[in-house]
């Protein structure tokens, strides 16, 4: 569990047995500044602790009745590994005040005749330190989050926000090394704009570049199963990888992409087949054997793709065992 914030207008909260010097020691602290609040020993302090969101630091004595300096950090550290806490001990009990800052203390000072002032040294020593350490975990964190984001830019395409080619080539390796493992079949579909370069050329490269961005979200739609994936492989062209689904699933899948993008009723002036944008698809699917890799079903789906260009374009041609 995470520590509590520590406000500026630092509130602490002091654990001893001795009312002496409870009130010894929040009168130091209160004339510096510091609201303060106080329990008879370590079990009460843990409640104490528990019922006020304000206390910022913890003040205890080692030698008390019910629960010592060294149980409570125990117990304390359990619900909170941040909060600062100082230990208060004499010189016979130094070997179990090191102990004490072993199981997570900050500080620990000998009660003396120096406390009135070695008390408010430690108190902004430790304070300065937690501060830090504080301001290094939202650092860390920070840097985590832009680290985390670049990475996601890295693997994003920048005009349609789809998956771009270096995740399809990183996915697929993956998905590629599951299906052989558990020897289930990995399916790939290859996309094709069918004309989009006389497109470009009539309807300007705006017009095309918001045409990629609707085909794209289509596609992106289509797929509906966890795990698969649809990544701009380059230019017009898009790639989908589909873990543990055999040929057939593939195909309908194929034909619900083209069937989707055709009712986006995207006009074009220029199609030799059409008035409407359209998309050529090319399916492969396989069972992975050993020693071999993507590159085979890449090959087999870009041979489909071919076809179904060949054979008049906006449909579907399939590649591959089922």
């Amino acid at each position: 569990m995470k520590g509590k914030v520590v406000p500026e207008n630092l509130k602490i909260l002091v654990i001893d047995d001795d009312p002496f010097v409870r009130a010894m020691l929040g009168e130091i602290l209160e004339s510096s500044g510091y609201a303060v609040a106080t329990a008879s020993d370590g079990t009460a302090g843990l409640r104490r602790y528990s019922d006020d969101p304000e206390i910022g630091m913890i003040i205890s004595d080692m030698n008390m009745p019910e629960m010592n300096g060294l149980a409570f950090v125990k117990a304390l550290r359990q619900k909170d590994t941040g909060m600062p806490v100082i230990i208060l001990t004499v010189n016979t009990e130094i070997e179990l005040a090191l102990e004490t800052i072993r199981s997570g203390a900050n500080d620990y000072l000998l009660k003396d005749e120096n406390i009135e002032d070695t008390i408010l040294i430690s108190v902004q020593k430790v304070l300065t330190m937690y501060r830090l350490e504080q301001q290094n975990i939202r650092l860390i964190e920070d840097l985590a989050r832009k680290n985390k984001e670049l990475e996601r830019l890295s693997f994003s395409d920048g005009l349609t926000g789809i998956p771009n080619r270096r995740y399809f080539d990183e996915g697929g390796k993956q998905e590629w090394g599951r299906a052989l493992r558990e020897q289930i079949p990995l399916s790939l579909i290859m996309i094709d704009i069918d004309d989009f370069k006389s497109y470009n050329d009539a309807c300007g490269h705006q017009m095309g570049d918001r045409c990629l961005q609707q085909v794209a979200h289509t596609l992106q739609r289509s797929l509906r199963r966890f795990g698969d994936f649809i990544a701009r492989y380059g230019g017009e062209e898009f790639a989908a990888v589909l873990p543990n689904t055999p040929l057939n699933g593939a195909l309908a899948i194929a034909e619900t992409m083209r069937s989707d993008v055709m009712a986006l009723n995207l006009s074009h002036p220029t199609s030799a087949i059409s008035d409407r944008i359209t998309i050529s698809i090319g399916v492969s699917s396989a069972v992975p054997a050993r020693n071999s890799d993507l590159s085979g079903l890449i090959q087999q789906a870009d041979q489909a793709l071919y076809q179904a260009k060949q054979t008049g374009r906006n449909q579907v041609a399939a590649a591959g065992p089922a």
